[in-house]
């Protein structure tokens, strides 16, 4: 992980250099950090002002030095994507997969979080990868073992890169009511367009060790349509419940999930190959994605061992630890329509 530790001033001094206004640079800043995405909206929104010359001004200036990049969704509107290695290595963050070109679906995530840390500036945001770790590992002092993590494979070695909090939804910290009580912290997450809850369940699941071992925590379910707010409360309601926490891995409704998992994983690396067609390939690759991490690498290993009852029991001793998780969950109705074959983009 190339990361330089840098604080907001130094990011903003650094792009300064690179011929930026002071706003100009705060705004590249937390675009950049926040998904890597952004809108002309979002820099008038950011000035507070809807003029046009500002926002134009700053778009052709990351376009002429090669900062950014332009993809027109719509005649005449288009999103801005920070993508050169030069400006993320002024921000210290070289290795931040923010410079990466992502599929619609994904770009509409990142702008949707953009406009969330937009609306609510005043938070003291955790946005970088190492700025997380460096809290919850350092300043917290929790096990590196509890964060949720992704271990991406290379395709010419056996080698794994583990990263952390993958999904670069904003996280920030607010101050406790309790005096002497660290900050309560507030995970999001950004649904940009779900057609059930499933993702935001397996979202609870990886971050259920961490949550279970902070005092207190805030869930924020950030959205632009209401549809599943009432459903994803209840998913979160089961998800506090002692009883539904199996020591912080896998949860009804998910374990029938995570054993076709494995089923078709364990047949894919033994090269039973008979019955995997495209579509079971694409799946095997999804359900690798959403339970990577070394707590399902450890109950993959141990399913191997003993089977089923590797998921489906859970022993006494860690049911005697399961404790309920001090969570609260809230909403967050974004007021912009980012259809894709719409407006995604409109004001």
């Amino acid at each position: 992980m190339s990361q330089i530790p840098l604080t907001n001033e130094a990011r903003h001094e650094a792009l300064q250099r690179f011929g930026y206004t002071e706003r100009e640079a705060r705004f590249l800043c937390l675009a950049a950090l926040h998904g890597g995405y952004f809108l002309r909206r979002q820099y008038d929104e950011f000035l507070g002002q809807r003029d046009g010359g500002s926002a134009t001004q700053l778009i052709e200036k990351t376009l002429a030095k090669g900062h950014a990049g332009a993809f027109t969704y719509r005649p005449r509107i288009s999103i801005y994507h920070l993508c050169a290695r030069p400006f993320y290595n002024a921000l210290g963050q070289v290795d931040n997969r923010n410079r990466r070109q992502r599929q619609p679906l994904t770009v509409k995530n990142k702008l949707m979080a953009l406009d969330f840390v937009l609306g609510h500036d005043g938070n003291n945001y955790l946005a970088t990868e190492q700025e997380k770790l460096a809290y919850f590992t350092g300043t917290l002092q929790l096990p590196v073992s509890a964060l949720p993590l992704k271990l991406y494979h290379s395709t010419r070695s056996q080698a794994a890169t583990a990263r952390y909090f993958v999904e670069k939804y904003p996280i920030f910290l607010s101050e406790n009511a309790i005096s002497g009580c660290p900050p309560v912290v507030s995970f999001c997450f950004v649904d940009e367009g779900q057609t059930t809850t499933s993702r935001f369940e397996t979202f609870l699941h990886q971050y259920s060790r961490l949550v279970g071992l902070l005092p207190a925590f805030r869930l924020i379910y950030v959205a632009a349509t209401p549809v599943f707010f009432e459903s994803a409360g209840r998913a979160f309601d089961r998800f506090t419940r002692p009883e539904n926490r199996l020591n912080g891995r896998v949860q009804d409704p998910e374990i029938g999930r995570v054993l076709e998992y494995f089923g078709a994983r364990h047949r894919y690396e033994t090269k039973q190959l008979d019955g995997f067609d495209r579509a079971k390939l694409i799946q095997l690759r999804q359900d690798r994605e959403a339970f990577s991490g070394t707590e399902f690498e450890a109950l993959y290993n141990h399913w191997k061992s003993v089977g089923d009852q590797a998921v489906t029991q859970e022993p006494a001793a860690e049911t005697a630890a399961t404790a309920s998780v001090q969570g609260t969950f809230s909403t967050c109705l974004l007021e912009y329509n980012y259809d894709l074959f719409g407006t995604l983009t409109a004001y």
